[in-house]
C-alpha cells in the first residue's frame, strides 16, 4: 500500500478530532493494541472488520477474533478490551456512530 502525504495527513487529522472518552477511542486503541500474525493477510483482518461494520451485535465475538490473530493475548489487548468497557453492543456501536457523526473534520 501506498499512501501519500495528503492521505496521510487525512487520517492524523481523523485520530486529533476524535476525543479520548469516546467509544470511538476506546476502539481504536483496542486496535492499535492488537497484533496479527505475518502471514495473515490485511484483507482477511479488513473482512472481518466489515463484517463488524454490517453486524455491530457481533463486537464480542470481533474482539476475539481480533486477539487472536496472532495467536497470543497479550496484557495490552486485555487492558484495551476491557477499557471499552462494553455492556451491551448494540448500544456501544450506536454510541460510536453518533461520534462519528459529530467529528467536525
Amino acid at each position: 500500500m501506498n499512501l501519500d502525504k495528503f492521505v496521510l495527513a487525512q487520517y492524523m487529522a481523523f485520530l486529533i478530532s476524535i476525543p479520548p472518552e469516546s467509544n470511538l477511542a476506546k476502539l481504536l486503541a483496542f486496535c492499535l493494541s492488537t497484533k496479527i500474525r505475518e502471514n495473515t493477510p490485511g484483507t482477511k483482518i479488513l473482512d472481518l472488520t466489515y463484517e463488524l461494520m454490517e453486524n455491530p451485535s457481533k463486537l464480542p465475538y470481533w474482539t476475539q477474533d481480533i486477539m487472536g490473530q496472532d495467536l497470543d493475548y497479550t496484557t495490552e489487548e486485555w487492558k484495551a478490551l476491557g477499557e471499552m468497557g462494553i455492556t451491551d453492543a448494540n448500544e456501544f456501536m450506536s454510541t460510536l456512530w453518533q461520534e462519528l457523526q459529530n467529528l467536525r473534520l
